[in-house]
């Protein structure tokens, strides 16, 4: 099999770029936890409608998950592996990645999420165990696995190996191939972790099926892997350097995220598509798309000084707001990141219940203003860890409400609402909720972005559709959400 070629990572809302460099896409790569639904009932199911969109993009079809990272010492969880598996199936994939990080820590009360990825332990024990995970989830798959190198906003850490050297031993040990994100070690470089050449030297370069381009952002003197647009002049010209260099690669492609869409011109797009295609010419030859044999590498004897585990339990703890009181702990919260950390674990659930409680966070940034809902947003992450799921975020959430008890009118009316369409939504059959309040009036002017006045009280039954509609039992008026 020859190169894929060139392409997009989609997103909802990129449709309209798609449609307009169509004849410059070679492949379209998909996350597939885009994709699913978390039933009412904890089961995991395939958006089919959205799938089937997707299998009529252009281009052949890859797979990068985003929230099964095996990088760390708890292994990947078996409901996404299996989903993954069955998707890589369905979308005839030659290969799939996830991330060499962590984003799952276990304890003595059965472990918690923390809401973003986060580095793995860089030493030979840390690589063991990232090997260990990375061949449990490349075991379970039809087709070969690619682990992505990710962003890393820490100091280094005497006696920890560099990236580059960690990757290599990643790879060796468990056979896997690599996926190469050039922005994400041109932010390392940025951040102070050590110069992407000095990173270029020490890994197989073989291994590298697969390389991203992304845009990213300055916050609190850091540069983010934020894809808010498209890539700079230097990032283009390092990939100039290494693209030719990579004897295996079958595939570039451009990530963006979802807020930034609407910023993107179709043509620079094109334009961006045309010059990675000129800067990767097709070549006479390419290295096979094989997993290598892993390398019987032998393990140091004795203990290791910081085993994963510990790194683990202590980045976790204090990215979510809490001190693990070790000395590890003690250590690393004097690294300025963690803040940064704090802050970015912060903005992924905001933007979370943002997007699944429409109506309830708009309620509540007008009664209390974004001091108030920071102060309640603040009580709750301190009190509830980070959930995996944008919709398992909603449902917690919205129980912290009910024991906070805001001074927010019409709050419970307002929660039920937005529940009863999240569960619509993901249930895919209607869901009733029995109200107190109009709720015409609620969603009309809290969709208008203002405070209902007066809204009318009473006994409402809403029928909510899985369609986006909802309709009053109690008299003929349907309303679109």
């Amino acid at each position: 099999m020859t190169r894929l070629g060139v392409g997009l990572t989609y997103v909802p809302g990129l449709d309209h770029i798609i449609d307009g460099v169509a004849d410059l896409l070679d492949v379209v790569e998909i996350e597939p936890q885009s994709l699913w639904r978390i039933r009412g009932d904890g089961g995991i199911t395939v958006d089919e409608d959205v799938l089937g969109r997707l299998c009529d993009l252009p281009g052949a079809r890859l797979l990068h998950g985003v929230g099964n990272p095996v990088g760390g010492s708890c292994p990947p969880d078996l409901r996404q592996t299996a989903l993954f598996a069955e998707l890589a199936g369905r979308l005839h994939t030659p290969w799939v990645s996830e991330h060499l990080a962590f984003n799952r820590v276990a304890d003595r009360r059965g472990g918690f999420h923390t809401g973003f990825m986060l580095p793995p332990s860089q030493t030979e024990a840390g690589a063991h165990a990232a090997a260990r995970s990375i061949r449990t989830m490349a075991d379970a798959l039809p087709v070969p696995l690619a682990v992505e190198i990710g962003t890393n906003y820490l100091r280094p850490r005497s006696g920890d190996l560099p990236d580059g050297a960690f990757a290599r031993r990643v790879a060796e040990e468990s056979g896997c191939g690599l996926l190469l994100d050039l922005h994400n070690v041109l932010a390392n470089e940025r951040n102070g972790r050590g110069s992407v050449d000095d990173l270029l030297a020490e890994l197989p370069l073989d291994r590298v099926w697969e390389v991203h381009l992304a845009g990213g952002s300055e916050y609190r003197g850091y540069w983010l892997d934020a894809h808010s647009g498209l890539p700079d002049d230097d990032l283009l010209a390092l990939a100039g350097r290494v693209l030719p260099r990579l004897p295996a690669l079958r595939a570039v492609l451009f990530e963006v995220a979802p807020s930034a869409v609407p910023h993107l011109a179709t043509g620079a797009v094109r334009e961006l598509l045309l010059a990675v295609r000129e800067m990767w010419p097709p070549a006479a030859s390419i290295a096979p798309l094989t997993s290598p044999r892993p390398a019987d590498v032998p393990h140091p004897a004795g203990r290791q000084p910081t085993a994963p585990c510990e790194w683990e339990f202590a980045l976790g703890s204090l990215v979510i707001g809490r001190d693990p009181q070790t000395p590890l702990a003690h250590e690393l919260v004097t690294d300025p990141a963690i803040g940064l950390l704090r802050d970015l674990v912060a903005e992924f659930r905001g933007s979370a219940l943002t997007g699944t409680l429409r109506y309830t966070m708009r309620l509540l940034f007008l009664t209390l203003g974004s001091v108030g809902v920071g102060e309640l947003l603040s009580g709750y992450t301190r009190s509830c860890p980070p959930r995996l799921f944008a919709s398992e975020e909603a449902f917690a959430f919205a129980d912290h409400l009910r024991e906070a008890r805001p001074p927010v009118p019409w709050l419970t009316d307002v929660v039920q609402l937005d529940l009863g369409l999240l569960r619509a939504r993901l249930d895919g059959s209607p869901c009733t909720v029995g109200l107190r309040t109009d709720p015409t009036a609620l969603m009309t002017e809290l969709g208008a972005g203002r405070l209902p006045v007066a809204p009318p009280q009473g006994h409402f039954r809403v029928r909510l559709v899985d369609d986006g509609t909802t309709g009053r039992q109690d008299e003929e008026t349907r309303l679109t959400v």
